[in-house]
């Protein structure tokens, strides 16, 4: 089986991006999607992913030390990432190629990472 990421230092990231988007979207943005990331919105998509992505990591870091709902916690982080990874590629050229790119990279690796975890914490 391929090694995955630990799932702590897997949700540190997934922390520090969503921290990231909730701090200054803006910022955040442009090295996701290009220099018009909150443009039309003043940053609310970006917090609001960037604080989907700080909860889910917290919960989930929470439920594997605790016991309680880490295969669901899991499981959404992997519905999330794929739909991210989906969407990114479903928006085509109103995404900079480059950025289009990494971004769907990182959601399609995030939910292949999520699939391992999921995998060996159902032993």
């Amino acid at each position: 089986m391929l090694p995955a990421v630990p799932n702590q230092l897997f949700q540190a990231g997934r922390i520090a991006i969503g921290g990231a988007f909730v701090a200054d979207p803006q910022r955040a943005g442009e090295r996701w999607v290009g220099p018009d990331a909150s443009a039309v919105d003043g940053g609310v998509i970006g917090r609001a992913f960037g604080a989907r992505d700080v909860a889910l990591g917290v919960a989930t870091i929470a439920a594997q030390s605790h016991g309680g709902g880490y295969r669901t916690l899991l499981a959404v982080g992997v519905f999330c990432d794929a739909v991210d990874c989906g969407a990114t590629l479903l928006a085509g050229d109103r995404i900079p190629e480059r950025a289009r790119v990494l971004t769907a990279a990182v959601a399609a690796g995030a939910a292949l990472n999520g699939l391992l975890l999921l995998a060996r914490a159902g032993r």
